[in-house]
């Protein structure tokens, strides 16, 4: 497990420790599900029990195209890309629809000159 984890105790807050520390600590008892955990680069707090440490690290190892995405392209140029695909799209409609009754010509002509040979 590749994740690192923080626990919260009486003696105070502990770690980084990994997801695979994490369940050895709960089977020897030593931590329980009510204990509050949260991920190295978070500050969300949650109970043990709450959390599925295995989806967690299979999530982690097998990150989705939108994940990696998020990772590795800043906000903003996604943002832009996102603007400018859609003025794209948006183009092309707009020309199909003042182009369409010059393409309908030039299929029947093409369909004409097929029947014709």
């Amino acid at each position: 497990m590749a994740r690192k984890y923080f626990y919260d105790t009486p003696q105070g807050k502990v770690g980084p420790v990994s997801g695979e520390d994490l369940v050895r600590l709960r089977a020897t008892g030593e931590i329980d599900g009510d204990t509050w955990v949260r991920r190295e680069n978070s500050s969300t707090w949650r109970h043990l029990s709450k959390m599925d440490l295995r989806k967690e690290e299979e999530a982690e190892a097998n990150p989705s195209f939108w994940t990696m995405l998020r990772r590795h392209v800043p906000l903003s140029t996604l943002i832009i890309f996102v603007a400018l695909a859609i003025v794209f799209v948006m183009l092309l409609v707009g020309l199909a629809s003042v182009l369409w009754p010059v393409l309908l010509v030039l299929l029947v002509l093409w369909l004409l000159s097929r029947a014709l040979k």
